[in-house]
Formats: C-alpha cells, structure tokens, sequence
C-alpha cells in the first residue's frame, strides 16, 4: 500500500478536523498568482484528478479550483503554483481534502498560503478591447474557419445547415421562437446550449462563455451611443431572455462546464481567452490576428474553437 492509499484510508468514514490537517501538513508553498475567486472561498473540499501542469479540486459548491504550473492557464479559480510541478502526483492524490478558509488551502502535507500574493481577477478592461473593430472581427471569423478545429459548434459560422449533429443540435436551439419568461416551460435560447457536445468542458458551455466575453467586450469597447445602437439591432441570440435563465440551468453540465460558466456569468474569463482578445485588438496586420487564432483553437479538443465561435457569432452585426 503507498503512501497516498494509507493517507486516503486514513480519512474515509470520519470527518476529517481542521485541526488534523493543519497537523499533518508539513510544507508551505508561495503562490505566484493567486484568482480573486479563490480567496473568497471557504469550507472543504477534495483532490479530483492531477496532471502534469494542474491539480483539481471541488469545492463543496461544486466549482472546480485549479493548482496550475503557468500563468496561461489562470482563471479567477485558479491558483499558480509553479513550486508544486512537474510531480504533483507524488504530493497528491484523488480524494485528498482541502479545506479553504480564504487565506490557505490546506491539505495533507501541504499549505498554499494565499496571503500577499498577486491576485489575478480574470476580468477585461478598456484596454483589452480598445482596438477591437468589426474588420478584425471579419477576420477573426476568417482565420478560425480556416484553423478551427471541427467536432464542436464551428458549423455555426459556416452557412446553411452544420454537418456536425452537435453544430446541428445547437442551431435548432438557437433559432427556436423566444417566448416571454411566464410562458416558458423549458430552456431556452442560450440557456439550451449548456452541456451540450463532447469534452470536459462542453462546447455549448465554450461557445456560451464567448458569447459572454463578447458581451463583455462590448460593453467596454463601445461609447454610450454606440452601445445604444448596437443593442437595437437584430441579433442571433436573444439576450435579454436567455441570460436570466443561465444561473439556473448551470447545474446540468460538467464541473468542469459549471465552473467556465459561473465565472463568465460574473464577468471573468480563462486567461487564454483575455489573451486572445488582447492580442486581436493590438494587432497590427492579418497575421497578428492569424497567430492569435491559431494560439487559441490549439485550447483543449475544441474548447478555443467553441469560444471564439461563440465570440464571433455574438459580435458579427454589433460593431
């Protein structure tokens, strides 16, 4: 038996005491960045799965906090923790607990002490969006139609009807009559998309939270007046309905599809996906936005595709 099978032994059957784990932890670990969600978190929660550059665990809320090696893979759920890499396996295991009291997470053998780190919000600012025009847009469409990865809702953006039976899927919902709130009997609009398609994080859960980035970017992007105008005119998503139903249909999909979506809702965003945005709106030239698109679908099986479709699909006719 190693020793992550006699430490999990070790707590099955009773309640593990705070005062336990602050007993067996040994090691203190300095965070490089620490997400503002993070720290306004408290309670227990347990290891779900470790990998070479992250460590997840759940939260008794059902949110996915991640332990991650690189600044990249930040969200405001996260934590980096460079010191912990490239052998997490060996300090962690499926099971462990955590508990979480804002300033650390305790584990077994091991604090992360939260206190006077940086802390990473994973929200836009003006200057994020300050470039970002329709024609970069156009051209964010043309580059991810060409490096888009299929298997997700990329069909979305190509015309007529999408092979892909998920894009398929996803286009009955979203072309469906939008009742009023008081006649609806089920999901609708944007809120029929969660946990739709493959992976870990759903493409519908992807290609909502760039629809909320892209909200999001309008909203710092454009003055008052501009604002007014793009908001009067005809969309593919009906905002309005489907925004207000999102909170409640969250519960349907993954942890890992929860998590995305409950920080998009408030307004924070992986920092791949900030990145991205960024670096489209202080391109210079095609190829800046071409490389930036190409970083992008390179996310996950089809997640960076799925958001910036989602992105796109959102933006095209509000710039």
């Amino acid at each position: 038996m190693n020793l992550h099978q006699r430490r999990h032994l070790s707590v099955i059957g009773k309640k593990v005491k705070p005062m336990d784990l602050d007993t067996r932890a040994r090691e203190r670990m300095a965070p490089t960045l620490v997400g503002a969600g993070v720290l306004c978190l408290s309670g227990w929660g347990q290891v779900v799965s470790t990998f070479s550059r992250a460590v997840n665990t759940r939260h008794t809320r059902g949110l996915l906090v991640s332990l991650v090696k690189e600044p990249g893979a930040m969200t405001t759920l996260s934590v980096c923790v460079p010191a912990l890499f490239p052998k997490p396996k060996e300090r962690l295991a499926p099971g462990d607990p955590v508990r979480f009291d804002g300033r650390r997470l305790v584990m077994e053998d091991l604090i992360v002490d939260l206190t006077g780190q940086p802390v990473w919000q994973g929200s836009l600012t003006r200057r994020d969006v300050k470039g970002l025009s329709a024609s970069k847009v156009a051209l964010v469409k043309e580059n991810l139609l060409l490096k888009g990865r299929d298997g997700g809702f990329l069909g979305l953006l190509r015309g007529g009807e999408p092979e892909d039976p998920f894009a398929q899927k996803a286009m009955k919902v979203l072309r469906q009559p939008q009742r009023s709130r008081s006649l609806a009997s089920g999901p609708m609009g944007l809120s029929g998309l969660v946990g739709l398609g493959p992976g870990s994080t759903p493409s519908g859960d992807d290609f909502i939270s760039g629809v909320l980035l892209g909200e999001e970017a309008l909203r710092h992007s454009l003055s008052r007046e501009a604002k007014a105008v793009a908001g009067s005119q005809k969309t593919m998503v009906a905002w309005d309905v489907t925004k207000e139903d999102l909170p409640g249909a969250i519960n349907r999909t993954s942890d890992a599809g929860k998590t995305l979506l409950w920080q998009a809702l408030h307004g924070h965003f992986p920092a791949y996906l900030i990145e991205t945005l960024r670096a489209i709106s202080e391109a210079k030239g095609k190829e800046e936005i071409m490389h930036a698109v190409a970083t992008a679908v390179s996310r996950g099986a089809t997640s960076g595709t799925d958001a910036l479709t989602g992105f796109v699909y959102y933006m095209e006719g509000r710039l």
